[in-house]
Protein backbone atom coordinates (compact mmCIF):
# COMPACT_ATOMS: atom_id res chain seq x y z
CA UNK A 1 0.00 0.00 0.00
CA UNK A 2 2.78 2.37 1.01
CA UNK A 3 4.63 1.35 -2.26
CA UNK A 4 1.37 2.51 -4.33
CA UNK A 5 1.30 5.88 -2.69
CA UNK A 6 4.90 6.97 -2.70
CA UNK A 7 4.61 6.37 -6.58
CA UNK A 8 1.32 7.71 -7.25
CA UNK A 9 3.07 10.63 -5.41
CA UNK A 10 5.79 10.62 -7.35
CA UNK A 11 4.06 10.53 -10.62
CA UNK A 12 1.60 13.67 -9.85
CA UNK A 13 5.06 15.56 -9.03
CA UNK A 14 5.98 14.30 -12.31
CA UNK A 15 2.77 14.93 -14.27
CA UNK A 16 2.60 18.75 -12.61
CA UNK A 17 5.90 19.48 -13.39
CA UNK A 18 5.43 18.90 -16.76
CA UNK A 19 1.99 20.62 -16.63
CA UNK A 20 3.80 23.33 -14.75
CA UNK A 21 6.65 23.60 -17.72
CA UNK A 22 4.09 24.03 -20.47
CA UNK A 23 2.02 27.26 -19.74
CA UNK A 24 4.27 29.68 -17.62
CA UNK A 25 2.73 32.35 -15.38
CA UNK A 26 3.76 35.96 -16.38
CA UNK A 27 6.48 35.76 -13.68
CA UNK A 28 8.01 32.38 -14.40
CA UNK A 29 11.48 32.04 -14.33
CA UNK A 30 11.25 30.51 -17.52
CA UNK A 31 10.35 33.67 -19.42
CA UNK A 32 13.55 35.82 -18.21
CA UNK A 33 15.58 32.11 -19.97
CA UNK A 34 13.61 32.77 -22.83
CA UNK A 35 14.08 36.50 -22.58
CA UNK A 36 18.36 36.02 -22.21
CA UNK A 37 17.47 32.83 -25.29
CA UNK A 38 16.20 35.39 -27.57
CA UNK A 39 18.78 38.26 -26.43
CA UNK A 40 21.84 35.63 -27.35
CA UNK A 41 20.00 34.28 -30.36
CA UNK A 42 19.69 38.40 -31.50
CA UNK A 43 23.59 38.74 -30.68
CA UNK A 44 24.28 36.19 -33.28
CA UNK A 45 22.28 37.42 -35.52
CA UNK A 46 19.81 34.78 -35.73
CA UNK A 47 16.59 36.87 -35.32
CA UNK A 48 13.27 34.89 -36.31
CA UNK A 49 11.49 36.02 -39.97
CA UNK A 50 8.83 38.48 -38.09
CA UNK A 51 11.89 40.54 -37.36
CA UNK A 52 13.69 40.72 -40.35
CA UNK A 53 10.68 41.12 -42.25
CA UNK A 54 9.98 44.22 -40.18
CA UNK A 55 13.03 45.82 -41.08
CA UNK A 56 13.51 44.76 -44.20
CA UNK A 57 14.32 48.44 -45.77
CA UNK A 58 16.49 49.23 -43.41
CA UNK A 59 18.51 46.38 -44.21
CA UNK A 60 17.93 45.62 -47.91
CA UNK A 61 15.93 42.78 -48.51
CA UNK A 62 15.23 42.22 -51.99
CA UNK A 63 11.68 40.85 -52.76
CA UNK A 64 13.09 37.56 -53.53
CA UNK A 65 14.76 37.67 -50.47
CA UNK A 66 11.08 38.83 -48.59
CA UNK A 67 9.34 36.05 -50.44
CA UNK A 68 12.04 33.03 -49.26
CA UNK A 69 11.82 34.44 -46.19
CA UNK A 70 7.70 34.34 -45.68
CA UNK A 71 7.56 30.99 -47.00
CA UNK A 72 10.36 29.71 -44.60
CA UNK A 73 8.22 31.39 -41.64
CA UNK A 74 5.27 29.80 -43.10
CA UNK A 75 6.74 26.52 -43.07
CA UNK A 76 8.38 26.43 -39.84
CA UNK A 77 5.09 27.91 -37.63
CA UNK A 78 3.00 25.44 -39.70
CA UNK A 79 5.78 22.22 -38.36
CA UNK A 80 6.24 23.32 -35.23
CA UNK A 81 2.27 23.85 -34.31
CA UNK A 82 1.85 20.44 -35.71
CA UNK A 83 4.98 19.52 -33.50
CA UNK A 84 3.82 21.51 -30.12
CA UNK A 85 0.02 19.32 -30.77
CA UNK A 86 1.99 16.09 -30.99
CA UNK A 87 3.59 16.97 -27.50
CA UNK A 88 0.26 17.84 -26.03
CA UNK A 89 -1.18 14.65 -27.44
CA UNK A 90 1.65 12.49 -25.30
CA UNK A 91 1.17 14.42 -22.44
CA UNK A 92 -2.73 13.92 -22.30
CA UNK A 93 -1.59 10.12 -22.69
CA UNK A 94 0.86 10.00 -20.41
CA UNK A 95 -1.71 12.09 -17.81
CA UNK A 96 -3.91 9.02 -18.60
CA UNK A 97 -2.05 6.47 -17.85
CA UNK A 98 -0.64 8.02 -14.66
CA UNK A 99 -4.06 7.66 -13.51
CA UNK A 100 -4.29 4.26 -13.50
CA UNK A 101 -4.32 1.76 -10.95
CA UNK A 102 -1.21 -0.06 -11.93
CA UNK A 103 1.79 1.71 -13.60
CA UNK A 104 4.47 0.36 -15.04
CA UNK A 105 7.67 2.37 -14.36
CA UNK A 106 9.54 1.35 -17.15
CA UNK A 107 6.66 2.41 -19.68
CA UNK A 108 5.90 5.93 -17.68
CA UNK A 109 10.35 6.44 -18.34
CA UNK A 110 9.65 5.88 -21.68
CA UNK A 111 6.85 7.77 -22.56
CA UNK A 112 8.35 10.56 -20.34
CA UNK A 113 11.88 10.41 -22.36
CA UNK A 114 9.56 11.07 -25.71
CA UNK A 115 8.05 13.83 -24.72
CA UNK A 116 11.41 15.32 -23.71
CA UNK A 117 13.11 14.06 -27.45
CA UNK A 118 10.07 15.28 -29.00
CA UNK A 119 11.19 18.50 -27.23
CA UNK A 120 14.63 18.43 -27.88
CA UNK A 121 13.59 18.47 -31.70
CA UNK A 122 11.46 21.30 -31.55
CA UNK A 123 14.34 23.31 -30.34
CA UNK A 124 16.89 21.61 -32.61
CA UNK A 125 14.49 22.40 -35.65
CA UNK A 126 14.18 26.15 -34.12
CA UNK A 127 17.54 27.11 -34.39
CA UNK A 128 18.36 25.34 -37.76
CA UNK A 129 15.02 27.60 -38.98
CA UNK A 130 17.14 30.65 -37.21
CA UNK A 131 20.49 29.44 -39.32
CA UNK A 132 18.43 29.16 -42.58
CA UNK A 133 16.91 32.52 -41.86
CA UNK A 134 20.41 33.67 -41.29
CA UNK A 135 21.72 32.21 -44.81
CA UNK A 136 19.40 34.05 -46.86
CA UNK A 137 21.03 37.35 -45.67
CA UNK A 138 24.09 38.65 -47.41
CA UNK A 139 27.14 39.65 -45.45
CA UNK A 140 26.52 43.58 -46.01
CA UNK A 141 22.59 42.75 -44.70
CA UNK A 142 24.24 40.99 -41.65
CA UNK A 143 26.52 43.70 -41.03
CA UNK A 144 23.54 46.84 -41.48
CA UNK A 145 21.76 44.40 -38.81
CA UNK A 146 24.31 44.72 -36.28
CA UNK A 147 24.24 48.76 -36.94
CA UNK A 148 20.51 48.80 -36.58
CA UNK A 149 20.72 46.47 -32.91
CA UNK A 150 23.50 48.59 -31.87
CA UNK A 151 21.53 52.28 -32.68
CA UNK A 152 18.65 50.75 -31.38
CA UNK A 153 20.34 49.56 -28.03
CA UNK A 154 21.63 53.21 -28.19
CA UNK A 155 18.59 54.82 -27.92
CA UNK A 156 17.67 52.56 -25.37
CA UNK A 157 20.27 53.93 -23.26
CA UNK A 158 19.40 57.07 -23.65
CA UNK A 159 15.81 57.05 -23.06
CA UNK A 160 16.33 55.29 -19.90
CA UNK A 161 18.90 58.05 -18.99
CA UNK A 162 16.12 60.95 -19.71
CA UNK A 163 13.56 59.18 -17.52
CA UNK A 164 15.30 59.35 -14.72
CA UNK A 165 14.53 61.67 -11.92
CA UNK A 166 16.87 64.81 -11.46
CA UNK A 167 19.22 64.65 -9.01
CA UNK A 168 18.70 67.88 -6.88
CA UNK A 169 17.51 68.48 -3.63
CA UNK A 170 15.87 65.44 -1.76
CA UNK A 171 14.24 68.35 1.06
Amino acid sequence: MNKKIIILAIAALMVSSIAFTLEPGPTDHRMMRHAGYRIMMAEKNLLPARMLLKFKDEIGLTDEQVAKIGKMQDAYQEAAIKKQADVKVQELKLNSYLKEDKVDRGKMEKMIRAIAQMRTDSQIDHINYLLDLKDVLTPEQVKKIDELKKDRMHKRMDKRRHKRAPRGDLK
